[in-house]
């Protein structure tokens, strides 16, 4: 008996220290392969290159350094957002395996365009630039998320009343 509570503290002990630094990294230990290691603390590898690049690409723009004609904004905001929801939706709903490689890449793409949406936001609150693409790819990619959490659930649900013994069988009950 002991034992069982030491046990249960351990856990208990490990899932608050999880939780402690849920918001460096936002991922459970089980997708940490999503997270690069600075000073042993895990960082959602995402949130590493999208932040600082657009930051970066925002405070550009708005010294004037444009990497493009600005007459072509719309059309590279909007087209620098779909390899990264293309992936987000390959990796959620049709269960293409996770790359590291593959999502800085398209991360790199999305900070860009979010970046000089970013600068257009500053210039003019409302800016369909910025919130055009931050409204539809965000409610794809919130979309998608939700629904392969509900699909996980369900099925972590199901696995748990195979296990456990819980499903009746329609054909003993009586």
């Amino acid at each position: 008996m002991i034992a069982e509570q030491r046990a249960r503290r351990a856990e208990e002990e490990r899932a608050r220290r999880v939780r402690k630094n849920m918001w460096l990294t936002h991922h459970w230990p089980e997708e940490y392969d999503r997270c690069a290691q600075v000073r042993g603390r895990h960082l959602c590898r995402r949130c590493l290159i999208l932040y600082p690049l657009a930051l970066t690409v925002m405070g550009l723009a708005l010294a004037g350094v444009h990497p493009w004609p600005e007459s072509s904004d719309v059309w590279i905001i909007w087209g620098l957002c779909i390899p990264a929801t293309l992936e987000f939706l390959a990796e959620k709903l049709l269960g293409v395996t996770y790359s590291a490689r593959r999502q800085v890449v398209v991360t790199a793409l999305v900070a860009v365009a979010l970046g000089r949406g970013l600068a257009y936001e500053i210039d003019d609150r409302w800016s369909w630039n910025f919130w055009g693409p931050v409204f539809v790819f965000g409610g794809i990619w919130f979309a998608a998320a939700v629904y392969r959490a509900q699909q996980t659930m369900m099925q972590q649900a199901l696995e748990a009343s195979l296990r456990d013994g819980d499903l009746s069988n329609p054909d003993t009950d009586v």
